[in-house]
């Protein structure tokens, strides 16, 4: 295998390409070769070792100099730490764009809290460490840069820096841990602006928000319409409905008045999820039962009262308002879209209720890819769509449809070109014939598995507006080559962050608060750049249970808290990111260039 000449980056500015404000380190850079990884090993100059026990996180610039994709992965290596048993080294992964630049972010000392001896906790992925748990960075000798080995891509080391002082976690004695969990699901051995300690403190925040989105009630998009979209902007052809158009060279939703229109979109609005109690009574204060607890709906309960439908949904469309979203995406309750106030996605979830495929889905990530050659395929899906064309057949606010979420492409086999074909054709004649007044937004294909030519050349060949949940800093998709010419939507990201209470970063974990709210600034706005892009949507409205739902994800990813108090940060960078967005994707704001590298 050849390696990049690394010659050639000693004179680059590693501040230029990361934060000029954070310090660049000099390092060593050799190629290496492993059974099931490829890449660049990076050592200290001057020194044996690096000392990162004060540093909250490691981030590294690379190169990706080749005319295919990688997904880039960086590991910082403390003393005695490997990737394939305890102490494990962190690792973090980007998509990597052919002839691109990223910047992979590696969080060293980020735990807020610990415990002076192991607790035991079980169906949450985010925990709570023992203090002698903690990963040891006073020693790091080794930085990997690297893809998998059978991607063939060594990727080029443009520049490393430390960000961010580590955080020194509060440390909880382990006899007095249990129970954790208060009775508004928040944890109980902090406190944080924006914690709710009585049922007045919640009366008292609906009060003071209401009073606040009284004063934001015009929303902070210059010139928005009914919709939310560009009423100062050019007039197009009004059909009634949601459409797409190409516009200066850039896809466009057009909304049902003709104003161009951008979706700035939140998933999962419904007030919450369970969190399971049976054979964990000892987490949660004041629980004398072993039946699941709702937090969230039980502070809204407490917040707006036992019929809190109409309050519940009323609070979200006006908060969306006053912080610039205009679009509900996937998942959420009838109740919140009937009201009309929001656009909406329709959510067909249908590969969960189908029948399982003949071929071998057990290899699959995500969810099994339908039997798409049997005929039940088609009758079952063409009921679905007239189930949901009784509802929504002639609604104008209606974005598009959705049908199904993140299948497992890579459990198809060698004939997945075929069965893509055939999934998204079949799903487009339904759509068309039961409800022709809307758009087709796909699968959201998720890039962790479904990164397969075959599937995005399909998807764009039937589907109106191509959906992608990519989690990542930044949006790093385009269509492959020889695909029909369709814009792409994201469907998904978010930046969940430790701290406040709060134990799993999520899926990309910003530092802090602020952080969070940068790299939400950072993801819209790469994406309104994008000519092809014509959305985004933040996963999700709430954050998920401290305990862990179903599944024990315990994302802190949410625009407000388990108690239903936003994060201001977010919120903050969220109107931000609306006031310009529509002169921006147009490329006439003095942010956008309506470009972005060469994908």
């Amino acid at each position: 295998m050849r390696f990049a000449n690394l010659n050639i980056f000693a004179a680059l500015s590693a501040a230029a390409l990361l934060n000029a404000a954070a310090e660049t380190l000099p390092f060593a850079a050799r190629g290496f070769e492993a059974s099931k990884r490829a890449g660049i090993a990076l050592t200290p100059i001057g020194a044996e070792t690096w000392d990162f026990s004060g540093v909250g996180e490691v981030r590294i610039a690379v190169s990706n100099a080749s005319d295919r994709a990688a997904r880039v992965r960086v590991a910082v290596f403390g003393e005695g730490m490997s990737l394939d048993a305890k102490p494990k080294a962190p690792c973090r992964m980007s998509r990597v764009p052919p002839h691109a630049v990223r910047t992979i972010a590696v969080p060293l000392n980020d735990t807020p809290y610990a415990t002076d001896a192991p607790v035991a906790l079980t169906g949450m992925q985010g925990k709570v460490p023992a203090l002698d748990d903690l990963p040891d960075f006073s020693k790091t000798g080794r930085i990997e840069v690297f893809a998998d080995a059978t991607e063939r891509v060594i990727p080029v080391v443009l520049g490393v820096e430390t960000a961010f002082a580590a955080r020194k976690p509060k440390i909880i004695p382990a006899d007095g841990f249990f129970p954790f969990v208060d009775c508004y699901g928040q944890f109980r051995h902090d406190d944080w602006p924006g914690k709710i300690h009585s049922d007045a403190e919640l009366a008292e925040s609906r009060r003071a928000e209401a009073a606040w989105l009284d004063a934001h009630a015009d929303g902070p998009i210059p010139g928005a319409d009914r919709f939310g979209g560009w009423a100062g902007g050019p007039q197009l052809a009004a059909t009634g409905f949601f459409r797409t158009e190409k516009v200066e060279c850039k896809w466009w939703f057009v909304d049902p008045d003709g104003h161009l229109f951008w979706s700035l979109g939140v998933c999962s609005v419904y007030p919450g999820l369970p969190t399971r109690v049976r054979g964990r009574e000892a987490y949660f204060e004041g629980r004398a039962d072993d039946s699941d607890a709702w937090p969230l709906r039980e502070n809204l309960v407490r917040k707006y009262g036992e019929d809190l439908r109409a309050p519940y949904a009323g609070t979200a469309h006006r908060r969306f308002r006053a912080w610039g979203i205009n679009t509900i995406g996937n998942w959420h309750h009838d109740y919140v879209w009937q009201m009309r106030r929001t656009p909406y996605c329709a959510c067909i979830d249908f590969s969960s209720r189908t029948i399982l495929p003949s071929w071998d889905g057990s290899k699959a990530h995500g969810r099994a890819v339908p039997d798409v050659f049997s005929p039940k395929f088609a009758e079952d899906i063409a009921a679905e769509a007239e189930k949901w064309a009784a509802k929504i057949k002639d609604d104008p606010w209606c974005l598009g449809v959705f049908v199904d979420n993140e299948l497992g492409w890579d459990g198809c086999g060698t004939n997945v070109a075929e069965i893509a074909e055939a999934y998204y054709s079949t799903v487009r004649a339904a759509l068309r014939k039961s409800l022709p007044n809307h758009l087709y937004l796909g699968s959201r294909i998720h890039n962790d598995f479904g990164e397969i030519d075959a599937v995005w050349r399909a998807a764009a060949r039937h589907c109106d507006v191509v959906s992608n949940n990519l989690y990542d800093r930044e949006p790093s998709y385009d269509l492959p080559p020889g695909a029909s010419d369709k814009p792409i939507l994201i469907g998904e990201f978010h930046f969940g962050a430790k701290g406040r209470g709060n134990l799993n970063g999520g899926l990309v974990a910003a530092f802090d608060e602020q952080e969070r709210g940068r790299l939400f600034r950072q993801y819209a706005g790469k994406c309104l750049d994008n000519p092809r892009y014509v959305g985004c949507h933040w996963f999700q409205y709430q954050d998920q249970p401290l305990t862990g739902r179903f599944d024990g994800e315990n994302f802190a990813c949410g625009f407000v808290s388990i108690c239903d108090v936003p994060y201001p940060e977010l919120v903050e960078a969220c109107q931000e990111t609306a006031a310009q967005m529509y002169p921006r994707h147009l490329g006439k704001g003095e942010s956008g260039t309506g470009t972005l590298e060469a994908q």
